[in-house]
């Protein structure tokens, strides 16, 4: 046992004798080869443009061995779309790791990590609902990376001191959006995305978003599951961002974690943690709002639940409630057994949501101004 330890050991250290060996040879010859850099200027740009599937142009470059392996940079970067030929991103310094695994064990120089740093990038909503990202349709950006000839994966993207400029359809000047980093990691089995934003005065501080699709599963079954941690957020600015409440909520600030699963333009589940202070919808009316929430939609029904649910008003509060409403339905989505469950309601406090509702359903609630409170529901309702 001893001597088989004993050359496991012997192997061991020559397998890593051999790497460092190489590590060092592909040091050497990088160091060397950094002199010469500029005469390949059109060279390095054509191979640029093949790795990341953008054409590339830049201003000079340079190149080192980070910590992380052998880095190319390029100052003054201007990536271009080679399908419209409009610029995706002009940045003031683009970072292009090599894999190091790549060039050892396969001899081949491949692409593994993009930092762009100190760029800005435009969105704007259009009349319609679509969109357009920099100057492109978000469904022409979704297609994929142009004609890039290295296979989309095992990449890791990093934005750093990112400036979004946000527009809506009326806007005469961008609100801005300040991402510190974002971070792309892409393989064979998933894409996953990490950011921190900080958000203009009037939307809160800052909020923390996450991104994961998997990607070995069926086309029809790949969904983005979000995460949205914001923090002192302010309502009243969030609301004019949305066309259907713009205008109806007046105040309000707190915490609001969200999490949401989005297939295609659908949001199949969705739950969200809240702790909401002076919460105003109408001019004498405001309220405290706290609880879990959770909706869950599918083919054939959907579900919404609440859960340590607390409202405080200035004349009373709600003591920790629960609610649940599930629905089957049939093809064209109407109900057809309705399940409710609620330990406490007041429904006098129906009354601070009215500004929210459609004015249909507004002008009908409002009519029946209902009063007391309800404890322990259990309601089924069949054959509807």
């Amino acid at each position: 046992m001893k001597q088989f330890l004993r050359k496991l050991l012997k192997i061991f250290a020559y397998t890593a004798a051999t790497l460092v060996i190489l590590l060092a040879v592909l040091v050497g010859l990088f160091r060397l080869f950094l002199p010469r850099l500029p005469e390949y200027q059109d060279d390095i740009e054509n191979w640029a443009s093949n790795a990341i599937g953008m054409e590339v142009k830049f201003s000079g470059m340079n190149a080192r061995w980070g910590l992380s392996g052998p880095e190319v940079e390029f100052y003054d970067t201007e990536l271009i779309r080679p399908d419209t030929q409009t610029r995706a991103i002009a940045a003031e310094l683009v970072s292009v790791g090599i894999s190091v695994s790549s060039l050892l064990f396969d001899q081949a120089v491949l692409v593994d990590r993009v930092v762009i740093r100190e760029t800005s990038i435009e969105i704007r909503q259009l009349e319609d609902g679509g969109w357009w990202i920099q100057g492109n349709a978000l469904d022409e950006l979704s297609k994929g990376r142009g004609g890039g000839t290295q296979r989309l994966g095992d990449m890791e993207i990093i934005g750093q001191d990112i400036e979004i400029l946000f527009l809506q359809p009326g806007d005469e000047r961008p609100r801005y959006f300040n991402v510190p980093r974002v971070q792309v990691s892409i393989d064979a089995n998933r894409i996953a995305l990490d950011a921190g934003i900080r958000l203009p005065d009037d939307l809160g501080r800052g909020v923390n978003l996450s991104a994961t699709r998997l990607l070995n599963r069926p086309e029809e079954q790949r969904v983005w599951d979000v995460t949205v941690e914001a923090d002192d957020v302010l309502l009243s600015g969030w609301s004019e961002l949305h066309p259907t409440i713009q205008g109806r909520v007046l105040s309000g600030s707190g915490d609001a974690d969200v999490s949401f699963a989005l297939a295609g333009k659908t949001i199949s589940s969705a739950s969200a943690s809240l702790d909401l202070a002076d919460v105003s919808l109408a001019a004498d009316q405001s309220f405290d709002l706290s609880g879990r929430f959770e909706l869950d939609v599918s083919r054939d029904g959907w579900l919404v639940a609440a859960e340590d649910l607390r409202i405080a008003t200035a004349t009373h509060e709600w003591p920790e409630a629960s609610l649940r409403a599930e629905a089957s339905t049939d093809a064209e989505g109407n109900i057809i057994v309705l399940d409710a469950r609620a330990s406490y309601v007041n429904l006098e406090d129906s009354a601070l949501l009215l500004p929210l509702l459609p004015e249909k359903q507004r002008t009908f609630l409002g009519g029946l101004a209902p009063t007391g409170e309800i404890r322990d529901l259990d309601l089924t309702v069949s054959e509807m």
